[in-house]
């Protein structure tokens, strides 16, 4: 029963328990934020001013009634002076009737005169006691009105002080900092490079972190409703600290998405705070002047002006993780230390540790990286009527790395060759013309076009009529894996070599020559490099490209990103390489096009292997 109870009172004390603790959470805000405290403060104040102003009128009050009441004596010690004054006439005259008459009876008059003049008196007395009374009501009402002056004075003064809170809490919310993340999707066009494209998206893409970020820095502060109605009269100063893009590329239909990370600081003008909340300047500047008294020792951040030179051309420049495209930059730091890398593909970088105290000119000298192995040898196998078998380079066995970010190591047993170029129109032209093969598409299968991103079969398309003009350099598209096939079996019997389409390692291996980047020349697709969509080149989303029209990689291979995806051999259909109608990222050398065996299309060739 005990316990019973003492559960009971607990409960019973409950609601007071978390009264108190709801309360103690209630002076918890207003100790953390001054403007609460002083918002409670002047309801404070008025409901005093309230309590005070019934006070004061009730005094009022009591002077009224006396004054009312003076003015009704005065108008009586006028009618008691008329009936003194005629009380007074009638005794004279019964006096005068005495000289007369010595039996005349004066009692009676002098009694009424008496009686009048008894009541002068007492309203005499009772004019004395008021005026007494009023002259006192009138000091408890001239104190009254001093102390709502006072009080109305500290009113004023605690809304002053609620804007200079106001405005100094507004300004703390100001002068904010976060990373924020954003994703922005543009619409590139055709004619737009790469580089133009990326570019482009990453600038309005942090255009965005920054419209957002003001947005944030809006719906964060108090008086966020406030603020909003006058921010087109602010300027936040936002300042982006570090940025860096965490993901980006295309997703069809010539959208390019950029997915970015942003750290930005807000720090606005002095005046920012009264601009938002529509107050006069004197409070900014008055809390302007009193923070800086009561904080002597803060100084602003120094910024110094730094200038990047090198002794290259299309390098780029990082500093603290941001990038400010190439050089010559020249930018604002503040004072202090910070990370500068210089660098270009085939160049080592130049990486320093650099504190910045003053105005400088930096310096980067770029050195060539060490030559990477030379290409193997290179050879072509005669054919019957003086013609050619296509280049091939020499892969040597060894050890390789193949997969994205080059993180699977492979064995290659035994050296191989691998054609320099995709097959050309002319060489697949010369294994027709000597056998008479005819394509799957020219059998009425057709062949594919892409048209908006989809693949679309067009019966009147082959090999011949691709849908765009081709020189006999080209590489042969609109081909099966078995039109592929027929091809390097034609070529078997011509040389007394085996031919074939490369396994997937194969085609890695020599498409990588050594490298371990998304590109055998680096991670971005760059202008120039190859042919893909987008790329910058004149044939980018038109047609393919004669072949080798771009560098060789290093091991002398031509035509490993873009032009036309490459049939290789695997477990399932598959096609490697990118082309010329795709986006830049489907053209990194680990990416795979997984396909039909029976299918062709305008973007699709295939290069041959070799025994050695």
């Amino acid at each position: 029963m005990k316990s019973n109870r003492i559960a009971a009172l607990v409960f019973a004390l409950s609601p007071i328990l978390l009264s108190s603790q709801s309360l103690a959470n209630e002076a918890n805000v207003a100790t953390h934020d001054p403007v609460v405290a002083l918002e409670q403060k002047l309801a404070d104040k008025r409901s005093e001013i309230s309590v005070h102003a019934e006070n004061l009128q009730t005094q009022r009050d009591k002077l009224d009634a006396l004054l009312s009441e003076r003015a009704t004596l005065a108008n009586k010690a006028i009618e008691l002076e008329k009936k003194r004054n005629l009380a007074q006439e009638r005794l004279d005259e019964q006096f005068r009737r005495l000289l007369e008459n010595p039996d005349t009876d004066l009692t009676q008059y002098k009694d009424d005169y008496q009686a009048t003049w008894s009541a002068v008196k007492d309203n005499q007395s009772s004019a004395l006691i008021n005026d007494q009374a009023i002259a006192e009501q009138q000091r408890v009402v001239e104190g009254e009105n001093r102390q709502k002056q006072l009080l109305v004075s500290a009113l004023e003064n605690l809304q002053e002080s609620k804007k200079e809170a106001r405005v100094k809490r507004l300004r703390q919310e100001l002068t904010f900092a976060d990373t924020i993340e954003v994703v922005h999707t543009i619409t590139c066009s055709e004619s737009m490079t790469l580089g133009a494209c990326a570019n482009q998206g990453k600038t309005l893409t942090m255009q965005k972190a920054v419209n957002s970020f003001q947005s944030q820095v809006l719906d964060n502060v108090t008086e966020s409703t406030t603020a909003k109605l006058n921010a087109n009269r602010v300027s936040f100063n936002i300042h982006v600290m570090n940025s860096n893009v965490v993901d980006s590329g295309f997703s069809g239909n010539n959208r390019y998405i950029t997915r970015m990370q942003a750290e930005m600081r807000s720090t606005p003008d002095e005046n920012a705070a009264c601009e938002l909340l529509d107050f006069a300047e004197r409070y900014c500047v008055e809390n302007s002047f009193t923070a800086a008294k009561a904080a002597p020792k803060q100084q602003a951040k120094r910024w110094v002006n730094v200038k990047i030179r090198s002794n290259r051309y299309e390098d780029s420049v990082t500093i603290n993780g941001v990038t400010y495209g190439s050089t010559p930059v020249e930018i604002m730091l503040p004072a202090g230390q910070h990370q500068l890398t210089v660098e270009k593909p085939g160049f080592e970088p130049y990486s320093r540790q650099m504190y910045m105290s003053k105005d400088s000119v930096v310096w980067a000298n770029l050195r060539e990286q060490e030559n990477r192995p030379k290409p193997g040898k290179r050879f072509a196998d005669k054919l019957s009527n003086n013609r050619q078998a296509p280049k091939m380079v020499v892969i040597g066995a060894g050890q390789y790395r193949v997969g994205f970010e080059a993180e699977q190591p492979v064995v290659v047993d035994q050296p191989f060759s691998i054609a320099a170029t995709p097959v050309t129109v002319k060489q697949f032209g010369e294994f027709v013309a000597a056998t008479g093969y005819v394509t799957d598409a020219e059998e009425g299968q057709g062949c594919a076009s892409l048209i908006n991103g989809e693949p679309k079969q067009l019966l009147n398309h082959n090999w011949r009529k691709p849908g765009f003009d081709q020189s006999d350099n080209a590489p042969v598209v609109c081909i099966t894996k078995d039109d592929a096939h027929a091809y390097s079996k034609w070529l078997s019997t011509q040389t007394g070599f085996s031919y074939a389409l490369p396994t997937e390692v194969q085609w890695e291996v020599a498409a990588r020559a050594g490298s371990d980047s998304d590109f055998w020349w680096g991670n971005d697709i760059g202008i120039g490099n190859a042919n893909t969509g987008w790329s910058g080149t004149v044939w980018s989303n038109r047609s393919t490209s004669p072949v080798a029209s771009f560098p060789a990689n290093p091991f002398g291979v031509y035509d490993t990103a873009g032009n036309v995806w490459e049939w290789a051999e695997s477990q399932t259909p598959v096609a490697r390489g990118g082309a010329w109608s795709f986006s830049p990222s489907s053209a990194r050398v680990a990416e795979r096009l997984e396909l039909k065996s029976d299918i062709s299309a305008n973007y699709l060739g295939f290069r041959v292997v070799r025994n050695i």
